[in-house]
């Protein structure tokens, strides 16, 4: 199955944001997300022992620099899948990975260092949510948001500068912390979302007191979202770094209009989803009617 395909089968709306940037970026951000896709399918890959899962993470972590994962075999993961999309997924990481090794030297490297550490925050899930763990502390989660997702932002910046060049009117500096935040708000709207779900398997991520305090970070964190997306000079790139900011505040209001104690997590529908891709447009031609799109999204 060709990257794109394992892509659209994955990802719903990553898929999306990938179609939309220029096609400079298309083949390194899905070569990323891909690997941090599969190594996270086997991080959640539940039928398997803690124990093993976390030892190809960190056999993962030891491979970066090298054609293969140390002592992964495929058909040995496949077989505790139930999607066939991840079977998919993990039948084609050896060849994902050697695609990394591959890559140019400076990709290589951002993709190395991405990779690291989402794996240390996958290996730190595992580790702390053991049988009667205590919730995360604040700290905790601010680390965890950033191993997951905030440093992801920050690929995606590095990954703009590389291969675009003066493709944005702030400071590297800004721009870097507005990217991680990014991530991070776009992970802790994930968290918020799954909260009722994750409570119930035993993984508190944010206690219940914590969740209005959550809800006002991850929206200062979106609006810096926004913030970057303003900053962007490129049209086709702001609109498609700007949809996940638009999703995640929509996310965040079906959220608190969801009644207390709902397992199921809530998701935009695909009509809405269209409807705020139809009003973001005007985003393409103009970095000004950015945070007025944004701002009716939070609203």
């Amino acid at each position: 199955m060709r990257e794109k395909e394992l892509l659209r089968r994955t990802s719903r709306s990553f898929y999306l944001t990938i179609r939309l940037l220029p096609r400079c970026l298309r083949a390194d951000l899905t070569l990323a997300y891909l690997l941090a896709r599969a190594t996270d399918t086997i991080a959640d890959t539940s039928t398997a022992p803690a124990e093993q899962r976390m030892d190809l993470l960190r056999a993962a972590q030891r491979s970066l620099n090298q054609r293969k994962i140390e002592g992964y075999d495929p058909q040995t993961w496949i077989r505790f899948q139930r999607d066939p999309s991840e079977a998919a997924l993990l039948e084609r990481l050896p060849d994902l990975w050697s695609a990394m090794q591959g890559c140019d030297t400076s990709v290589r490297t951002l993709i190395a260092d991405l990779m690291d550490r989402i794996l240390e925050g996958q290996i730190f899930d595992l580790t702390r949510f053991h049988e009667g763990a205590s919730p995360l502390t604040t700290h905790e989660l601010e680390r965890y948001t950033y191993l997951v997702a905030g440093c992801v932002g920050e690929f995606w910046h590095e990954l703009c500068r590389l291969k675009l060049g003066n493709y944005d009117t702030s400071s590297s500096e800004v721009m870097n912390s507005r990217a991680r935040h990014y991530g991070q708000a776009l992970q802790l709207v994930n968290i918020i979302r799954d909260r009722n779900m994750d409570h119930a398997l035993g993984r508190i991520y944010l206690p219940s007191d914590d969740v209005p305090h959550a809800m006002r970070q991850a929206r200062e964190w979106l609006g810096e979202g926004a913030d970057y997306c303003a900053a962007v000079r490129s049209g086709r790139l702001r609109y498609a770094t700007l949809l996940p900011t638009l999703l995640g505040f929509r996310t965040l209001n079906l959220c608190e209009a969801q009644p207390s104690g709902m397992l199921t997590p809530v998701k935009v529908p695909r009509a809405e989803v269209r409807r705020w891709m139809r009003r973001a447009l005007p985003v393409w031609w103009s970095s000004a009617s950015v945070i007025a799109v944004a701002r009716r999204a939070a609203a």
